[in-house]
């Protein structure tokens, strides 16, 4: 396809720049409908969801994969206020270091 713009001036360039961008937006979504349209009929046909065709399945309840933890179990009280726990993970808190530094034990904490 050879179409000769150099009779067209800078705005009419533009609209015409613009009007194709459009149409190649409006194409690449209706692409993107059939294609997807296609597959899943292809799944139904099968009798599975897209997601089980694609292989992409959801972690079952209750199994490995990507949500929320549990906070981990307790394993560290101070033995006055029992609001002042750890876990054992990630950097010990205040209390425990000036406890340890006054010099107790880790084991006079441990749950």
């Amino acid at each position: 396809m050879n179409i000769n713009l150099a009779p067209l001036s800078i705005s009419e360039l533009e609209q015409l720049i613009a009007d194709a961008n459009t149409l190649i937006e409006k194409k690449k979504n209706e692409s993107i409908r059939n294609a997807k349209a296609e597959i899943e009929k292809i799944a139904a046909e099968a009798g599975l969801t897209i997601e089980e065709l694609m292989g992409i399945a959801k972690p079952a309840a209750g199994g490995a994969g990507k949500g929320t933890r549990k906070p981990a179990a307790v394993k560290f009280r101070h033995p006055k206020d029992e609001n002042l726990t750890w876990s054992g993970r990630g950097k010990r808190p205040n209390w425990l270091q000036d406890e340890l530094a006054k010099g107790k034990n880790l084991d006079d904490f441990a749950v």
